[in-house]
């Protein structure tokens, strides 16, 4: 019996698993187990919609038993701390899982390249409980700012930093630029009160697309009144405040931070070549290049395309 585990039920992980569960549909001798610690999928791509309130909180999470209902794929709830490549083994507090072949697909976590108070003054916006813990943040905010009299504190508590012009970040703006005028019509709010902000170190927002692109999507966050913040150099994040810049200091009471990822917790402590903010080297068959039979998915994969001179993005798409 060849036993296939696959450790992670992002998009990367679950793809994997359907492929191989229809290719070893009639094979006895193959057996596919996929480990993760949440009993659901999350719909990372959907975030934005849950934080402002486009779409119901429950609609991003895909229960995995469901997904695999009828395929040919064991689903264990486990949070595993230890990969023993040697011994091809998994290990978690409570139990060890023998492989044969394995893939890694756990995903990243935010970074936040040491600037001060980044980590512990924004909201992450990373997982379910991150867009459910936003969307309450921003009704609280306006909540509050409609009965608030003092005009510096009201300012503070309807401007809206997102840190970070990736996708996610300009994403998530325009969902709030979108939401904006439902909620000040709910709370009797002038809408040229509420300021909301994408800024980013780079020297433009979506450096990954083409420039006739970026151009076209700077027009319509200006239509939306969204202000862009670019090559701004972020010092430091108060409790209350941000620096983009040396002297563009934004009191806000809801930062959030998109400004990139790095490889998850388990990764970064794994006896393999990494690059690039914990990613695990590939070769062209996505194999790590230190381990056999360890194949590598998703955000964890640091892989350099032939002819190409940086690696495949962490983009949901590769």
């Amino acid at each position: 019996m060849k036993k296939i585990v696959i450790l992670g039920g992002g998009y990367g992980g679950v793809l994997t698993a359907k492929k191989l569960a229809k290719k070893f549909k009639k094979n006895k001798d193959v057996e596919i187990t996929l480990i993760d610690r949440n009993p659901y999928h999350t719909l990372l791509t959907e975030l934005h919609e849950v934080a402002a309130n486009r779409a119901p909180e429950d609609s991003i999470k895909i229960d995995l038993k469901k997904i695999f209902a009828g395929l040919k794929v064991d689903v264990v709830l486990d949070e595993i701390s230890n990969i023993d490549f040697k011994s091809r083994k998994l290990k978690s507090d409570k139990a060890t899982y023998a492989y044969d072949y394995l893939v890694i697909g756990t995903g990243s976590k935010p970074t936040f390249f040491g600037i001060p108070g980044a980590e512990e003054n924004t909201f992450s916006f990373w997982s379910y409980d991150d867009a459910v813990a936003l969307k309450r943040q921003i009704r609280d905010m306006y909540t509050k700012a409609a009965m608030e009299k003092n005009p510096a504190v009201r300012r503070a508590m309807l401007t809206f930093v997102i840190i970070g012009a990736g996708f996610t970040g300009v994403e998530l703006v325009g969902e709030m630029a979108e939401q904006r005028e439902e909620l000040c019509k709910e709370f009797f709010i002038d809408p040229s009160e509420v300021r909301l902000i994408v800024a980013d170190m780079a020297p433009k927002i979506l450096p990954i697309l083409p420039d006739k692109l970026i151009q076209k999507a700077e027009a319509r966050l200006r239509k939306l009144n969204v202000e862009i913040v670019t090559g701004a150099k972020i010092t430091e994040v108060g409790n209350g405040s941000v620096a983009l810049g040396e002297k563009n200091v934004v009191d806000s009471q809801t930062i959030v931070w998109t400004a990139g990822v790095e490889g998850s917790e388990i990764v970064g402590g794994l006896e393999v070549q990494q690059q690039g903010r914990k990613r695990i080297v590939t070769n062209e068959n996505l194999e790590s290049v230190d381990h056999k039979n360890v194949y590598v998915v998703g955000d964890n994969i640091f892989y350099i395309p032939e002819g190409e001179t940086r690696p495949v993005p962490q983009m949901v798409e590769n």
